[in-house]
């Protein structure tokens, strides 16, 4: 197992060398600070998807994404959307929301896309969306669920209601790998393209190279590999367990201690990397009315949030519409922010911060900024 690790340390070690040199470190999108907001990710895909926008290649990316969408069976042969002279929206307003991407044509066909990074989904939201689609455009429309790794809308938001999930981690970066091919002699989109397309990897854990990544598939599937390989996959989400439960909760206790915080029922030992809406809830003692909570929205410890939301059903109306003015996101009972840099736990990055401290000190300092926000505040 040891060997097998160094030989691994060594295909690491090459990649990151090997990304050095193609200067893929350097991203313009990363710098800008697109990694979990929506709104700016929506206008990028919409940019490509316009038969009209700024690329200059008419409806050509329009159809790579029609043709990606009916390869991978996402949509039927049947449905015959016709690119030329269509046009896309975004943040399209309709009575009861805001379409993220929505995409028509003279035909009265419709392509309406829900695109979550990291944010949680709105009451009826997908069903919203499904009614006005069936209003406007009878049953000419699809209706797409676009999120990182392809995943489930929440019941709240999808029930009884006829929708298909695709991930910017397969979907989305194979119709940008044709945009690539379509542009090749283009040099400017073509770049963009690929740092769009690296960034999108970054996002969804794939900082492999596809070479090094089947070296590696290579070299675990060794036979004298194979078993040490199967051994360290079974305890992955054990490792991870152990950081949060072992290392994090101990200076979690610390902080709360700290700034005079309880923490409220918090197991040391929880499975957090299978728990569903996993996260950490802590409360001042004379708060009768509110705590202060992280909530992870997928399993795996992803998406995760940070905010005040009520204790059970004993709600103060007064302080909780102060509190949406101090927050930029908000439900019926939670306002929240993104949790800084770290959104994912899951990460070697975010491991890492586990390990040495970093992640502990971010913490501390959101939550000294809340307790900043709420000090005259009835809680």
């Amino acid at each position: 197992m040891n060997n097998l690790l160094e030989k691994v340390k060594v295909l690491i070690k090459y990649n990151s060398k090997l990304l050095d040199y193609e200067n893929t470190q350097f991203n313009i999108f990363k710098i800008c600070g697109v990694n979990h907001k929506e709104n700016s990710h929506s206008s990028i895909l919409a940019e490509f998807l316009r038969t009209d926008g700024t690329h200059g290649f008419k409806e050509k990316f329009l159809e790579a994404f029609l043709d990606v969408l009916k390869s991978e069976k996402i949509i039927n042969d049947q449905f015959n959307f016709h690119s030329t002279n269509a046009s896309v929206y975004t943040e399209f307003v309709i009575n009861n929301g805001r379409i993220d991407i929505l995409i028509t044509n003279k035909a009265k066909q419709a392509i309406i896309i829900e695109n979550k990074i990291y944010a949680s989904d709105q009451y009826q939201q997908l069903k919203r969306y499904n009614t006005y689609g069936e209003n406007e455009f009878n049953s000419n429309f699809i209706l797409l669920y676009l999120t990182l790794y392809g995943n489930e809308a929440s019941e709240e938001s999808s029930k009884d209601v006829d929708y298909v999930q695709i991930s910017y981690s397969d979907i989305i970066i194979k119709w940008l790998d044709k945009c690539i091919e379509i542009s090749a002699r283009n040099a400017i989109v073509r770049e963009t393209l690929i740092q769009y397309i690296n960034h999108i990897k970054e996002l969804t854990d794939q900082s492999m190279t596809t070479q090094n990544n089947d070296e590696l598939i290579e070299l675990l599937s060794k036979k004298e590999n194979i078993q040490a390989a199967l051994l360290i996959g079974d305890n992955i989400n054990a490792i991870k367990n152990h950081l949060v439960n072992k290392i994090f909760l101990p200076q979690l206790e610390i902080i709360c201690k700290d700034l005079d915080l309880d923490l409220i029922n918090q197991s040391k030992e929880l499975d957090w990397f299978n728990e569903s809406w996993a996260g950490f809830k802590m409360k001042k003692q004379d708060w009768n009315y509110f705590k202060i909570a992280t909530e992870f929205g997928l399993k795996g410890l992803k998406e995760c949030i940070i905010g005040v939301n009520h204790i059970g059903d004993n709600r103060n109306e007064k302080t909780f519409n102060e509190l949406k003015t101090k927050f930029r996101s908000n439900n019926s009972g939670w306002v929240w922010k993104q949790f800084p840099k770290y959104s994912n736990w899951n990460k070697y990055d975010a491991l890492i911060a586990i390990l040495n401290g970093e992640m502990a000190d971010i913490f501390k300092y959101e939550l000294k900024q809340i307790l900043e926000i709420t000090k005259d505040l009835e809680m």
